[in-house]
């Protein structure tokens, strides 16, 4: 163990950054907030990034390549509503909520990466059928089932029309029909085993839930008895739904009911195999105004905690104009003992893997900011600040500093923030920032 002392704070540039706010996220995963026009809207197969940009009225979507070159890939959308590429055929299907025709196929005919040329986007050859109540649903998801050609949408009809009828549709062979109903808002799919998951908002109260929907009979439909059944239940919301290697799914668009700001929870794989999942993490990242579409990209780590996993998750945030990313990190935790003002020895604490490097960051600035390519700091560089050296953490999965604060009667009454890091290899984790006002 090392004493440091801070006689006075220094300004500690390392990186340029942008401004960010607080979230809460499990040790292990950083949450990066990069501002800019769009936000992430899907995959394709070849590894490039589909991104919705534009607005209400006159959407478009940008491609980014796997070498990171963005050009405009399609646009005179509506609204952007889900999109999905065909493991056969390659075909490439985009929803509009807005305009019609709702559902549009694009393809890239001349080989430039784009749809723009003529013939590259054409109506998709069959629409969403007109239900019960007079209307047809307007998308929200697309997917194509696995190995296949069909074509599954998810949606709801317009607002406005009574009563909302919410479904999941099967196109297949030019012909379409209702494969799944008696759903509100219904929200993102996923295939799995053999069975479609889907998210649904009750129209009413707006409880969430995620049904399983599973063609029992073989009539290429999911409207027998038995055939839906609720994979979870009673929700605060239901959105954004994606798997994860090791069976679980994150779900999107729940609240927090402390704070009522938007969250994203973990749902449980179904260990025992009874239809239901085994149990429900609520908020695992929370902070959002509100957590939208989810969009996940997995490596062979998976989407999981610390340095060995190789994940990101894209996370729609209505209150902010770009990307919130979620990425694998290494494990780092921050604990501080002791009383943090004049002529005080403290102890700065930093949790993570045995051997990884250990740092801390102590600033006066309090409002967050962003390490472009790492993540979200619980602070900023706008104020005095300063970087203690890099510590190993030892075999325990600790590394403690002891920092020794002068008189510093100048800081007395101002806030601070302590934030530690850690480092393998080229990765660095991002703790939790403490928050303190000196002195008192």
């Amino acid at each position: 163990m090392r004493t440091l002392l801070i006689a006075s704070l220094s300004l500690a540039l390392f990186a340029p950054t942008g401004s960010a706010g607080q979230f809460d996220l499990p040790s292990g995963f950083n949450l990066e907030s990069a501002p800019g026009t769009g936000s992430v809207f899907g995959t394709l197969l070849d590894g490039t990034v589909l991104k919705s940009t534009g607005s209400f009225g006159a959407d478009s979507l940008l491609a980014v390549q796997p070498d990171g070159s963005t050009l405009l890939f399609a646009t005179g959308f509506g609204s952007l509503a889900g999109v999905a590429q065909s493991e056969v055929s390659g075909e490439i299907v985009v929803g509009d909520s807005f305009f019609m025709p709702s559902l549009w196929s694009l393809a890239d005919l001349n080989g430039d990466g784009d749809a723009l040329d003529a013939g590259e986007m054409v109506p998709y050859v069959v629409q969403p059928p007109v239900l019960s109540n007079g209307a047809a649903p307007l998308p929200f998801d697309l997917a194509f089932a696995p190995g296949t050609d069909d074509l599954y949408m998810s949606g709801s009809t317009p607002f406005g029309v009574s009563p909302t009828l919410g479904v999941v549709t099967r196109s297949s062979g030019g012909a379409v029909a209702v494969y799944g109903d008696s759903m509100g808002f219904a929200g993102n799919m996923v295939f799995s085993g053999g069975s479609l998951y889907i998210s649904d908002l009750d129209a009413s109260t707006f409880v969430g839930r995620v049904l399983t929907l599973t063609d029992g009979n073989g009539d290429d439909d999911a409207l027998d008895m038995g055939e839906a059944i609720e994979f979870a239940s009673g929700l605060t919301g239901a959105g954004g739904l994606v798997q994860v290697a090791d069976g679980s799914f994150y779900l999107s668009g729940m609240s927090d009911t402390v704070d009522f700001s938007g969250c994203v929870g973990r749902l449980l794989p179904d260990l025992n195999n009874d239809g239901v999942s085994d149990g429900l993490e609520e908020c695992v990242f929370d902070g959002f105004v509100f957590a939208g579409g989810l969009t996940l990209i997995e490596g062979a780590g998976g989407f999981t905690a610390g340095a060995a996993g190789m994940g990101t998750l894209y996370v729609g945030d209505f209150s902010f104009s770009g990307d919130r990313t979620i990425r694998s990190a290494p494990l780092a935790t921050t604990s501080v003992t002791g009383d943090v003002g004049p002529n005080s020895l403290v102890t700065v604490t930093v949790g993570g893997a045995p051997g990884a490097g250990a740092l801390f960051g102590i600033s006066l600035d309090t409002n967050g900011s962003t390490l472009f390519g790492i993540g979200d700091l619980g602070f900023g560089f706008n104020a005095p600040a300063a970087l203690s050296p890099v510590f190993t953490v030892d075999g325990a999965g600790v590394a403690d500093i002891d920092l020794l604060f002068r008189a510093l009667p100048a800081l007395v009454g101002q806030p601070l923030v302590i934030q530690g890091f850690t480092i393998e290899g080229s990765a660095v984790g991002i703790a939790n920032p403490l928050d303190f006002v000196f002195g008192s």
